[in-house]
């Protein structure tokens, strides 16, 4: 017998008519994205083994690589490391970080949802202080919950924290983990403290470049006259911008990590100087000195100069990213402006020659990994301020594959709509 077709009332169809409109306009879920940090060293396995459980768990995930070469069980590093770098990724993404000496005893496994909303799971060990501020909750990873047993005593990292992570970014609650923990392990956070007319901070760690880490942030600084940098009683110059110093100057400025940074340009400041952890820092302020701008000034930097071509087929907008380049003998690293699929403007008080031969390594917010590039310099504008001229160079790119361009152009496009440009 034929079955009878089931009556739907007209409002009920209609509701989910409009339901199903409804679900397929929502914006679909972006892909997982989790980030690994740990001292086990890019040559091991271990970061290896680490990222299996979380492909296994969701196949289509983005791996990023903080890094594995912080110094071993050295707990400040990595939490430096981890200040410096997890701000610059999107929200949804989970980071993992293992430099856990104490890995197999009492310490906890936690994860970390900061005032902002950002996850970080890994050991109990003060790693996570830049995250714990006032608004910050912690849940143990506790044994018998979303996160199966670990197999292995001395390996949380592949057993506890990748799976934790891999839980997480599929859209797992920090709160279904574990119960609540009230009092996480904070790092004896160094901060400046006032001295005569000025402050008194600490060196805490050292870049791959030897250029050294303080205690002193931007925030202590802003809108104030430094007059004189002290390292362990040597004067170091405070400057807006590596290249602003001479080959081989002792130098002090303001890092992108926020942080005052001691430097040598074109050398290590930590290898030749013997900073290390501890060593004192003392800045005097009052004039003559150098006030630190709380953004670069690039917002009306010249356009480059570009072929027609170019000009036609390249979308182009104004703003601000961090970009490195090396030239013969030079690594530098300045403010990008005006970033086309053709070129960029770059905001320094040092530009090349004109037709120098330049590598470009910049890292755009849309792509997961830094875009490298070949460039020339096209032009060069020197600092007129009077003419509200910002001095800077022009760069011609000159290996531009489908690739970069594609990337490159998503981020103008997003500019573009971000701005309403």
């Amino acid at each position: 017998m034929a079955r009878k077709a089931r009556r739907v009332p007209r409002g009920k169809a209609a509701g989910a008519r409009a339901g199903r409109a409804t679900r397929s306009a929502a914006a679909p879920a972006p892909p997982p994205v989790v980030t690994f940090l740990s001292d086990f060293g890019a040559g091991s396995g271990f970061p290896a083994q680490m990222k299996g459980p979380v492909l296994r768990a969701l196949p289509g995930a983005t791996l990023v690589d903080l890094s594995h070469e912080v110094p071993h069980f050295d707990v400040l590093s990595g939490a430096l490391l981890l200040e410096a770098c997890v701000p610059h990724f999107p929200a949804h993404a989970v980071h993992v970080a293992v430099v856990d000496p104490g890995v197999g005893t009492a310490r906890r496994p936690i994860c970390v949802v900061d005032p902002s909303g950002r996850r970080l799971v890994g050991p109990d060990n003060g790693i996570f202080t830049p995250f714990l501020g006032e608004g910050a909750s912690v849940h143990l990873i506790a044994a018998g919950g979303p996160v199966p047993e670990p197999r292995s005593a001395t390996f949380h990292g592949r057993d506890v924290f990748a799976p934790a992570a891999a839980w997480l970014a599929a859209g797992g609650d920090p709160a279904r983990l574990g119960p609540a923990v009230g009092d996480p392990v904070r790092l004896d956070w160094a901060s400046p403290t006032p001295g005569d007319n000025g402050l008194d901070g600490a060196c805490l760690a050292a870049d791959p470049f030897g250029n050294v880490l303080t205690s002193i942030r931007a925030g202590d600084l802003a809108g104030r006259s430094v007059r004189e940098v002290l390292v362990d009683g040597r004067p170091a110059r405070f400057v807006r911008t590596f290249g602003d110093g001479a080959p081989g100057e002792l130098l002090a400025l303001v890092g992108s990590s926020g942080r005052m940074e001691i430097a040598v340009r074109e050398g290590s400041a930590a290898r030749e100087l013997g900073i290390r952890r501890g060593t004192p820092v003392a800045v005097a302020f009052g004039a003559p000195g150098l006030v630190l701008d709380s953004t670069p000034a690039t917002l009306d930097a010249p356009v480059m100069a570009r072929t027609q071509d170019n000009q036609r087929r390249s979308s182009r907008l104004q703003h601000e990213l961090p970009v490195a380049y090396r030239s013969v003998g030079s690594f530098l690293t300045d403010w990008a402006t005006n970033i086309s699929q053709g070129g960029l403007f770059i905001n320094t008080r040092n530009p090349l020659p004109v037709g120098t031969l330049v590598k470009i390594l910049i890292q755009l917010p849309v792509a997961a990994f830094p875009v490298d590039l070949n460039g020339r310099v096209t032009r060069v504008a020197e600092f007129d301020n009077q003419a509200n001229v910002v001095p800077g160079m022009g760069i011609e790119f000159t290996d531009v594959d489908s690739s970069k361009k594609e990337q490159i152009e998503a981020f103008v496009q997003k500019l573009r709509l971000e701005l309403g440009a």
